[in-house]
């Protein structure tokens, strides 16, 4: 069987089937990752529990879950997938087409146990750079999240703290413990 080039534009990237990984292309270059643990997948699938039915009952646009690559440039290509994201209604496509959208309104990011500090800060700078409105970072082992509404704007709150939508899910508001799961005792 022949070893196939790695794909360099959306549209290589966008037929690529490669079971079990997880792809992005970043400045046309692919980068893959492995399939996440369970605490992160309970933290997005909390998180599409809230923004999901929030954005639908208000018609605001679209959710989109993990997965979902966007596109946010060209030559050489970037297609990047947050944990889920928010599309404003205004954005989307009135005709379905393959392909990707251009960048979210928002990006969330769902931390990984290997994630180091600055590699998220680097990536949430990313999708601002390329016109997110409104990014979330989550931290499942710190349990807090890091609001960046741009580079200089940055929000980071604990526990306690209400999540809020800002501009982006106006009227959007959950408490940041119940985006976590309880460890379970028995």
């Amino acid at each position: 069987m022949p070893i196939m080039p790695s794909p360099s534009t959306a549209e290589e990237l966008l037929s690529l089937r490669e079971p079990g990984s997880r792809h992005e292309l970043v400045r046309g270059e692919l980068r893959r990752s492995s399939p996440t643990g369970s605490w992160h997948g309970i933290v997005v699938g909390r998180l599409a529990t809230f923004v999901g039915p929030h954005v639908y009952e208000r018609r605001l646009g679209e959710t989109f879950g993990a997965e979902t690559g966007f596109l946010l440039a060209r030559n050489p290509d970037t297609v990047r997938a947050p944990d889920v994201a928010f599309v404003h209604r205004d954005r989307i496509p009135r005709d379905f087409t393959p392909g990707y959208f251009s960048g979210p309104d928002l990006a969330v990011e769902v931390t990984s146990p290997g994630d180091s500090h600055d590699e998220v800060r680097a990536k949430a700078h990313f999708w601002l750079e390329y016109g997110t409105r409104l990014v979330w970072v989550v931290d499942p082992k710190a349990r807090r999240v890091t609001v960046y509404r741009s580079t200089d704007d940055v929000q980071v709150l604990g526990i306690d703290d209400e999540l809020g939508g800002d501009h982006v899910l106006p009227g959007f508001s959950v408490p940041v413990r119940d985006l976590f799961p309880v460890a379970r005792s028995d």
